[in-house]
């Protein structure tokens, strides 16, 4: 009898023990599974497609160039008009640029930090310029000529981009960018229709 209480007992000392190790494993992995989960989200949002990549870079190269260049033109133009309209630029870009660099920093995205050589190479063209040839090549180049480069790269964006949150930036940026392109064409009309000689 006394053996076959001392085998109950151990028997249930053993499955009290094993029970324990399994609570206590449980409880000690828990953490670690935890922990993992933060570390794959992290991983998933920074899967950006090569592709992807390339067009976060051309809209953040194009950007810094808006930003500087209406900067540029919102000192050195003679139109009221035009000054306006470099100044709603610099401030639609400013925030389109920070939108972009705080969507690319969630997704561990490096951008470019300095505008690119064949834009800086526009700027310093304009800087060249003064007065009405100034307001002129602006809105010309920077309004018309750059703002349909840009409308065509975030349609592209919008269209074709894997990330969704990318295809969403380009989305809500569009209506912008068409709105700066619009506005430049009716100064440009304006212009010219100013500079025709009225029939006599």
């Amino acid at each position: 009898m006394h053996s076959i209480s001392t085998f109950r007992h151990s028997s249930r000392g053993r499955a009290c023990a094993i029970a324990c190790a399994i609570v206590l494993g449980g409880v000690a992995s828990a953490p670690m599974a935890f922990a993992a989960e933060p570390a794959m989200q992290l991983a998933q949002a920074a899967a950006v497609s090569a592709p992807d990549r390339s067009l976060m870079t051309l809209a953040a190269g194009a950007g810094l160039y808006e930003l500087e260049v209406s900067k540029l033109a919102a000192s050195k133009a003679v139109s009221a008009e035009v000054k306006d309209y470099a100044l709603m630029l610099a401030k639609h870009h400013g925030e389109s640029n920070e939108a972009l660099r705080q969507l690319a920093a969630r997704k561990s995205v490096q951008l470019v930090a300095e505008i690119p050589a064949d834009k800086k190479a526009r700027i310093e063209a304009l800087q060249g310029l003064s007065g009405e040839g100034f307001d002129r090549a602006y809105v010309d180049r920077v309004g018309i000529q750059d703002h349909e480069a840009d409308i065509r790269l975030f349609e592209n964006m919008a269209r074709d981009a894997n990330d969704a949150d990318l295809r969403a930036f380009a989305e809500k940026t569009l209506p912008v960018l068409r709105t700066h392109l619009d506005a430049a064409k009716t100064m440009a009309s304006n212009r010219r229709q100013a500079q025709t000689p009225a029939p006599q």
